[in-house]
């Protein structure tokens, strides 16, 4: 039976994703957004008019943390934060007070929720997983650990409440060459354009010391996890939407660097990383969580990439 969906943020990388598979199998989607349109609402609508009926909530707004078109200011500190707190809580605030209630509410959170601490020379990371305490404390620790309180005030006495922790998502990217021509960059979404334009340029890098562990999940793995909690009555709770296969940030790199053939030359030092991001964010790249999506895997679902050459070699495309 086709479901209604309304979904914060769906304009997003994972919420069009989200959205183009709703509704390729016969659901209605509608989006929360800050501006008005077709089989939209927005959030003054939502806090004015209440939530429309439907049979699932999920969450994906919030601003990125790693949108180095802002510099790291206390102004923006505080929209990053503003921008997951504020509209978790309306939705919350709708669900509750709405006559019928939703199925399921899905809320959104990152893998930043575990922290970070400076392991010793050659001590392996902990592995970590949805019933693991946070190892250390750090900033996006803390906007993780507010997003996921202002979710807790849903009723769980009305419905059934997922809670995702995501890993570095990947998206698809398309780079473009021309015979006797230098080669341009194609379109990209997720994490991959963030770091694509020093490749692309041909000074691609190890960023630090390239040890840190890299928690990433592919797109469809991303869009497949929501709708496999949608369909399964018996989920609930926590659940790590991050690969099996984690990699450590070199491994990572070289994989991106073979598919999109392009060398790796030099490694960014963690100063320089500080100096560009912003110290506070900076623990997002430089510092790695060895996360496990143990009860994802119990839950039943079945990562369709795994292994992060797999996960490239469908993602990273060259035309000519």
């Amino acid at each position: 039976m086709a479901k209604h969906i309304v979904i914060g943020g769906g304009s997003g990388f994972i919420g069009s994703e989200l959205t183009d598979k709703l509704r390729a199998r016969g659901d209605k989607v509608t989006w929360i957004s800050r501006t008005p349109g077709d089989q939209k609402i927005t959030w003054d609508e939502l806090r004015r008019d209440g939530l429309p009926e439907c049979d699932v909530v999920v969450n994906l707004a919030g601003k990125h943390i790693l949108d180095l078109s802002r510099p790291w200011t206390d102004a923006y500190r505080d929209e990053v934060i503003r921008s997951r707190i504020e509209t978790t809580e309306a939705l919350v605030q709708a669900i509750n007070a709405s006559t019928v209630s939703p199925d399921v509410f899905i809320s959104t959170a990152g893998k930043c929720f575990y922290g970070t601490r400076e392991l010793a020379d050659g001590e392996a990371p902990p592995e970590l997983d949805e019933y693991s305490e946070p190892m250390g404390i750090d900033f996006p620790a803390e906007l993780v650990g507010l997003w996921e309180a202002a979710a807790e005030g849903v009723d769980t006495t009305r419905l059934r409440h997922i809670r995702l922790r995501i890993g570095v998502v990947l998206g698809k990217i398309e780079r473009k060459s021309y015979l006797l021509r230098f080669w341009r960059i194609g379109r990209a979404r997720g994490f991959l354009p963030i770091i694509r334009l020093p490749f692309c340029l041909g000074v691609g890098a190890v960023i630090g010391k390239g040890t840190q562990v890299f928690p990433w999940i592919h797109i469809d793995d991303m869009t497949g996890i929501i709708l496999h909690v949608i369909d399964d009555p018996e989920t609930e709770g926590r659940y790590n939407a991050v690969s099996p296969g984690i990699v450590t940030n070199r491994v990572f790199t070289k994989s991106f660097s073979k598919y999109l053939r392009r060398p790796i030359l030099w490694a960014i030092p963690e100063w320089l990383v500080k100096a560009v991001i912003g110290d506070e964010r900076s623990s997002i790249l430089l510092k790695g969580q060895l996360v496990r999506p143990k009860r994802t895997i119990e839950s039943g679902y079945k990562f369709e990439y795994s292994e992060i050459d797999k996960a490239m070699a469908d993602l990273v495309k060259i035309t000519f």
